[in-house]
């Protein structure tokens, strides 16, 4: 199964970029690469139909085309990491300059201070400017000049091109960028191939769908209406494509797999054939979708929708998972409207940590629940990924990513036995960000 895989990376490493991805298998490379940051969105759009996955080149490309990115898809920003500001710290080692002092941008105060503990530097030899999408880059080669003056550095490290070309020359203190290593970037690649394969299987579920007409004498509506009203799904566009049965009266049964009801529903945003179907039949129509493991789940999971729908509207609809998910309410007329999760958790809240972290909606609220029960107790990464019923290899990017957000925070080390290295402690930091939620 090839994997079509869009990666919005800056022209300067276009050439780094393609000698990773030429060690990556089963994935098709959709290059959209820029020249200059205003054009970031432009290059995207120009690659993005098509595509299973997005990878960005670090967090500056990500943050521009943000509202781009279609509601499902996998996507990740490669971010500094601890051997990208090593290597760094090498080169300049190689020119001849010392170590430190410097100046640091994009990279997180946490993956800096790793760095300068292990090497034995002071934390006072080195001053970071995180990322933030909000500072131009002429704040930021600024900060270089006045800061590098201040602490006198002899070098400057910038992961952000259009500061490379502000300060390169331009100072006596030499500038090195700060890029990703190839492995680093096939190591991504991979992990985004499988998301998207694994979002290909999940669209492939059983979805059920029940319409529900409701009269508005509270009396069940008849046969006929029931047909007609069946009869405008069999006529409109996509719903051909499902199995749809008139199963009682004012109630019609619809069948079919997850990701073409993702489509009918506009990733669930709106359902415009309600309207049609309440003026085929005279009545309000409700509607609600279920997921689940099995047939019986997802079809249980649509009455329940159904019902929720029913208290919200005249003609609306809901969609409801096994896991505790809810969505709506969606209308015939709404397709615009923001959508509305929930996770046994409070509106929006998991949903909008969920695309900002690339976690998973139901990840995300099984390590706020965690969280809960630890009772403020650290974890390593692989006790996260057993607590959670996940490998090993999953426990850790899970913590990858929350630690990039900085939804975990650093309490120690544990070493259980005499080998190996010592493993990272971790205390679960979520609930805040999720503040008001009930899990």
């Amino acid at each position: 199964m090839r994997v079509r895989l869009g990666l919005v990376i800056p022209a300067q490493t276009a050439g780094l970029f393609r000698r990773a991805m030429s060690r990556v298998e089963g994935v098709e490379p959709a290059w959209a690469v820029y020249s200059d940051e205003s054009t970031i969105s432009t290059a995207l759009q120009g690659v993005l139909g098509g595509c299973d996955a997005l990878c960005f080149a670090g967090p500056l490309p990500l943050e521009s085309a943000r509202a781009l990115i279609p509601v499902g898809m996998p996507y990740a920003a490669i971010r500094p990491a601890a051997l990208d500001l090593t290597m760094c710290l090498l080169k300049a080692r190689t020119l001849g300059l010392e170590l430190a002092p410097l100046t640091v941008d994009t990279a997180s105060v946490d993956l800096v201070e790793d760095v300068i503990g292990e090497l034995g530097l002071g934390a006072d030899a080195i001053e970071v400017l995180p990322f933030d999408p909000l500072t131009p880059p002429e704040d930021i080669a600024a900060f270089h000049r006045e800061r590098g003056a201040a602490i006198g550095a002899r070098y400057a490290v910038t992961a952000r091109n259009t500061v490379f070309r502000l300060l390169d020359g331009a100072t006596d203190v030499p500038v090195i960028r700060l890029v990703p290593s190839a492995s680093a970037i096939a190591s991504v690649a991979k992990e985004l191939a499988l998301r998207a394969v694994s979002v290909r299987k999940e669209d492939q579920h059983l979805c059920a769908a029940v319409f529900e007409l409701r009269s508005t004498s509270g009396e069940p509506a008849d046969l006929t209406a029931t047909a007609k009203a069946a009869e405008v799904l069999n006529r409109s566009a996509g719903w051909q494509k499902a199995w749809i049965e008139a199963k009682t009266a004012g109630q019609v049964l619809v069948l079919g797999n997850k990701g073409l009801m993702e489509d009918l529903t506009s990733q669930w945003h709106s359902l415009e054939v309600l309207a049609d179907m309440s003026a085929a039949c005279g009545h309000p129509v409700i509607a609600g979708f279920g997921l689940g493991q099995t047939a019986q789940e997802c079809l249980q999971c649509a009455v329940q929708a159904a019902d929720r729908a029913a208290l919200a509207g005249p003609s609306c609809a809901f969609m409801m998972s096994s896991a505790g998910m809810v969505v709506g309410p969606m209308g015939p007329d709404s397709p615009g409207t923001p959508l509305r999760f929930r996770f046994r958790a409070e509106e929006g809240l998991v949903e909008d940590l969920s695309r900002t972290t690339g976690l998973g909606v139901s990840t995300l609220t099984q390590v706020a629940a965690l969280e809960s029960r630890l009772a403020g107790m650290s974890v390593t990464a692989d006790q996260l990924g057993a607590h959670l019923d996940l490998a090993a290899t999953s426990g850790r990017r899970i913590i990858r990513s929350l630690r990039e957000h900085e939804l975990v925070v650093v309490t120690g080390s544990s070493q259980p036995s005499a080998r190996g290295r010592p493993k990272r402690l971790y205390r679960l930091d979520v609930a805040r960000r999720l503040a008001g939620a009930v899990f």
